[in-house]
């Protein structure tokens, strides 16, 4: 069974991973159906949260004990201030973001519909402006592991920075993860595979693979992408868990039941559950149960951000749900792994 390499004992005060991507503001509208053209469509409450492929990972990795360095960029604006206090308020390293008028905080507008779908309307705003050049050795200092997300590579400035802590963690002897997260349409994939072979974790959906390889195979998909040279492609399939390959052979990882209303936040927390093991040394099958249990707490609440699940939300879901065989000592081992950590 492949085990990760855990990471040397860090000093007190010391942030485990630096995560470097897209912080926004969700605006959240619940309602029965998907409008006709030109028809009104009237939410009956409408929910603000912190938002954004970095910011959701980064307070889900506070949910598990680890502390993220955000490096990122928002607006002087409201919007802005609300995020860096949600932030804040969740103990998240904020130091590291900065601020520009030449944009406004990135904002979306989220349509969610009965059975948990979301559509999504706005704009990246300051997240295509990417911190300073100047400031990357500063929020790189002591970090020895980063998380970059793929809405980095879609402007050329994020990008020259993304690429940047690649190599600097890399060349410490540290390592990297991508998360794709985007929707296949803008998805670019000579990018993504290029960067994709100095990674060492690559976690894509089954939608963003077949973009990126031509094919809708989910398991060739899954073997091309180990040939970009990843060193460990984590493949999230939704409903039907995640698809892992553990010592040579591709496993697939069985979801956990849940009624889902509102998928948003799901992956976040997902590639969250499954870095917090890749920190903690856990055995790679143990992070895939957490990150899939993880990844459906999330969808059976509305909203991610300061909303995304709790160590106990995710534990209670691991003790109540049985998998099948060879799954369900698994499921028992990450339980018993995680009653220890809510124990300290």
């Amino acid at each position: 069974m492949l085990r990760f390499r855990a990471m040397r004992k860090q000093r007190r005060g010391q942030d485990d991973i630096l995560v470097f991507g897209d912080i926004n503001v969700d605006i959240i509208g619940r309602v029965k159906a998907w409008p006709e053209p030109g028809a009104e469509c009237l939410a009956p409450r409408l929910e603000l949260h912190c938002g954004g492929v970095a910011a959701n990972c980064a307070l889900a990795l506070r949910r598990w004990g680890i502390s993220p360095r955000l490096f990122a960029c928002v607006g002087e604006d409201e919007f802005g201030r609300f995020a860096l206090k949600t932030l804040t308020k969740s103990r998240v390293d904020t130091s590291s973001v900065q601020r520009t008028s030449s944009a406004l905080t990135g904002l979306l507008y989220i349509n969610v519909t009965r059975d948990g779908q979301r559509t999504f309307f706005g704009s990246r705003g300051a997240n295509q402006c990417a911190p300073r050049i100047a400031q990357i050795a500063a929020a790189l200092r002591g970090i020895q592991a980063a998380s970059i997300t793929g809405y980095s590579l879609l402007d050329s400035s994020p990008e020259v920075v993304a690429r940047r802590i690649l190599r600097t963690v890399r060349a410490r002897g540290g390592w990297v993860s991508l998360d794709v997260g985007m929707e296949p349409s803008q998805v670019i994939p000579r990018k993504v595979m290029q960067i994709a072979r100095d990674v060492d974790i690559l976690f894509v959906s089954v939608e963003e693979a077949a973009a990126l390889t031509g094919t809708a195979d989910i398991r060739e998909s899954f073997r091309r992408l180990q040939k970009t040279g990843a060193q460990c492609v984590v493949m999230k399939l939704g409903k039907r868990g995640c698809l892992i390959c553990e010592s040579g052979v591709l496993r697939q990882v069985p979801a956990f039941k849940v009624k889902v209303l509102d998928s948003t936040g799901a992956g976040d927390a997902f590639v969250a559950a499954f870095l917090q093991a890749r920190l903690r040394g856990w055995p790679e099958l143990d992070a895939a149960v957490v990150a899939n249990a993880a990844g459906a707490v999330a969808a059976s609440v509305v909203g991610a951000g300061e909303k995304l699940p709790t160590l106990s939300q995710i534990a209670a879901l691991l003790q109540k749900s049985r998998l099948k065989r060879p799954w369900d000592p698994v499921r028992l081992q990450a339980l018993g792994r995680m009653q220890k950590l809510l124990r300290r």
